[in-house]
């Protein structure tokens, strides 16, 4: 049974403006609201966890800032195992400009400052699985998740993989193609949106471009593309399996793919439950997501329920 999931990745805080649309190119906007929220596409994910009574933890680097702290006390409120967290003395924080429209559409600009991408290889313990059952990652950076999905496979503990930005923009921040390559190898599960798909496929339909990638590194528990307003789709060996999105008036799409992906660990491995139950259980997480503000889920597993049951 999966009780402690260790999260490698992304520890962000957002800096969110909100205004009627997103603007176009030489266009202007009046920011209605200005908001500070804590994020990263990994502790987004570990919270939702938390949220829904899982143990979970998470390893990154922050900086010593007024960000990095913010960041900390914000994960150890939200229930998240900081044991692992490094601060790095006058390190800037990675942080990001959400700016997000009326509709929930979002544009999102990065800093990456000089903490998270500097985590290396060489302080990767065994130790740091001690007690884990799973282990996620966002390879934000990718050599230390790749060491430690190595020691995950010597241990049988499942390794679930979200490309969370497309390969160009993770070439961008230093992260090649060959890493990228090497983590889908040692994966049980990928997740990734449309555009994420695409970047390694260079195929345009979603559904085509998620055989590819299977055929080419066919996972124990198959590939999962969510889709936006399209749902989500599970394929693997013998499945297809496909969540319809749920009718909602979005507020912000900020870290609905990570709540997601957070309720899909919760239903599928520690709750057992069959995959298309657990697919539907993370979309409904995800829709709630889209309902609220900010990037990270405010409702536990009860929420989630009575939300499929209406």
């Amino acid at each position: 049974m999966i009780k402690t999931v260790l999260g490698l990745g992304t520890a962000t805080m957002d800096i969110v403006l909100q205004c009627a649309g997103l603007p176009k190119a030489d266009g202007f906007e009046v920011i209605k609201k200005e908001q500070l929220y804590s994020g990263g596409s990994c502790a987004n994910m570990l919270v939702t966890l938390a949220k829904l009574g899982v143990n979970a933890r998470q390893i990154a680097k922050i900086g010593d800032d007024s960000l990095g702290k913010t960041f900390r006390e914000d994960l150890i409120k939200d229930g998240v195992d900081d044991s692992l967290l490094m601060t790095v003395p006058d390190g800037e924080t990675m942080h990001t400009f959400v700016i997000v429209a009326e509709n929930g559409d979002h544009t999102i600009f990065t800093n990456m400052g000089d903490c998270i991408m500097n985590l290396g290889a060489e302080e990767i313990t065994p130790a740091m699985l001690d007690g884990v059952d799973l282990f996620y990652t966002d390879i934000f950076p990718a050599r230390p998740a790749i060491a430690l999905a190595e020691l995950c496979a010597a241990r049988n503990i499942p390794v679930v993989f979200c490309l969370q930005c497309p390969v160009d923009f993770m070439n961008q921040i230093g992260v090649s193609n060959e890493e990228i390559t090497a983590m889908l190898a040692l994966s049980d599960l990928f997740l990734s949106g449309r555009e994420g798909y695409y970047s390694l496929t260079n195929v345009a339909d979603y559904e085509e471009a998620m055989r590819i990638l299977y055929e080419k590194y066919p996972m124990e528990m198959g590939v999962i593309c969510t889709a936006g307003d399209r749902g989500a789709l599970w394929l693997s060996k013998d499945e297809k399996i496909v969540a319809k999105p749920y009718e909602i008036v979005p507020v912000d799409t900020t870290g609905a793919g990570d709540c997601f992906t957070g309720g899909l660990i919760y239903s599928y491995f520690v709750r057992g439950q069959p995959k298309q139950q657990a697919m539907d259980f993370a979309a409904a997480a995800a829709a709630i997501k889209c309902t609220q503000s900010g990037p990270r889920i405010q409702a536990d597993a009860r929420m989630v329920h009575e939300f499929m049951a209406r």
